[in-house]
C-alpha cells in the first residue's frame, strides 16, 4: 500500500509519544539545548537527530505496528542511521542491530562522527542498539533474527547491491520471520516519466523484491506497489490527494511486509 495523507489515530498517538518524525521542539527542549544539557536528547526524543521526509510520519508508526506483536526479539534495522525507530524498538525490549555504512545518498552529509553520536544517543535513551557501520553483506552478523526492518533505504541502492542485501538477509531471518519494508516511489521517475534516476536513487520494483526474497506478502496492496501487474500509474496519479507526498521532494512511500516460510 501507499502511505496516506491522513494518519490513523494510533499512528498520530505513536508519533506524539515518540516525537516522530522530526523530534520535539518544545520551549523547554529548546532552552535545554541552548544550555548544552545532557538532558537535551531525552527531551527532543529519538527522532530529532536524523533528517526525515514528511512521509516518515506514516512510515515509522506503520513499521513499528508490523512488529508490535513480537515479544523480546532480535531485530535488524537496515539503514537506520541515527534515526529513532531503532531506539524505540530497543526501549521495548528488543535486541536491535542497526546496519548502516553512513553513505551520503542525497545532498545531506554527516557533519559529526555518526558512531560517536550513535553511542551518545544509546546512553541518553538507556538503550543498547548495536551499530554495524557496514553494508549488510559485509556486516558479518551471526545468529538468526525474528525480523528485519528497512525504512526508505533500498531505493538508494544499485540493483546489484539490493540483490546482495536481500540474499544476505535471507540467511539471517529465522523461519516465520518478518521483513518490513518502506520504499520511496519517486513521481519524477519511470514509470511516471522517461527519467530513470535522480539524486536520491531510482524506483525499485517491489514485485522484484518479493521475487528475490521468495517470501509471502503479509501486508501490502499490489495495486499500489510498483512492479506488480495490478499497479497503474493512471490510478495513482488520479488519487494523489489521498497519499502522503514528500514535502521536500516528489515521492510517495510504499509499505509492504513479507514473512519467511515456516520451518518444515
Amino acid at each position: 500500500m501507499l502511505a496516506r495523507r491522513e494518519l490513523p489515530q494510533k499512528y498520530a498517538d505513536w508519533n506524539h509519544q515518540w516525537g516522530a518524525p522530526y523530534g520535539r521542539r518544545s520551549p523547554a527542549a529548546l532552552a535545554v539545548e541552548r544550555l548544552g544539557s545532557t538532558w537535551f536528547p531525552r527531551l527532543q526524543g529519538p527522532f530529532a537527530f536524523q533528517e526525515n521526509t514528511s512521509t516518515r510520519a506514516y512510515e515509522y508508526p506503520w513499521a513499528y505496528h508490523q512488529l508490535v506483536h513480537l515479544n523480546s526479539s532480535r531485530i535488524i534495522e537496515i539503514g537506520g542511521a541515527l534515526s529513532g525507530l531503532q531506539f524505540v524498538l530497543a526501549k521495548h525490549g528488543h535486541e536491535v542491530h542497526n546496519v548502516d555504512p553512513f553513505y551520503d545518498y542525497g545532498s545531506g552529509e554527516y557533519e559529526i562522527d555518526p558512531v560517536a553520536r550513535h553511542s551518545a544517543l544509546n546512553r541518553a535513551f538507556g538503550t543498547d542498539v548495536r551499530l554495524h557501520r557496514a553494508t549488510l553483506p559485509t556486516a558479518k552478523l551471526e545468529g538468526s533474527f525474528s525480523a528485519a526492518v528497512c525504512v526508505s533505504t533500498l531505493e538508494h541502492l544499485s540493483p546489484e547491491n539490493i540483490q546482495a542485501t536481500l540474499e544476505t538477509l535471507k540467511t539471517l531471518v529465522s523461519p516465520g520471520g518478518l521483513v518490513v519494508l518502506t520504499v520511496d516511489l519517486f513521481l519524477n521517475l519511470r514509470p511516471f516519466c522517461a527519467r530513470t534516476t535522480n539524486s536520491w536513487g531510482s524506483n525499485t520494483s517491489v514485485a522484484w523484491l518479493e521475487e528475490l526474497l521468495g517470501y509471502t506478502m503479509v501486508s501490502g496492496d499490489r495495486s499500489e506497489l510498483y512492479g506488480y501487474q495490478e499497479f497503474s500509474t493512471d490510478r495513482i496519479l488520479g488519487q494523489l490527494e489521498e497519499f502522503a507526498i514528500g514535502a521536500g521532494y516528489p515521492q510517495l512511500a510504499q509499505l509492504v511486509a513479507f514473512q519467511a516460510p515456516l520451518a518444515p
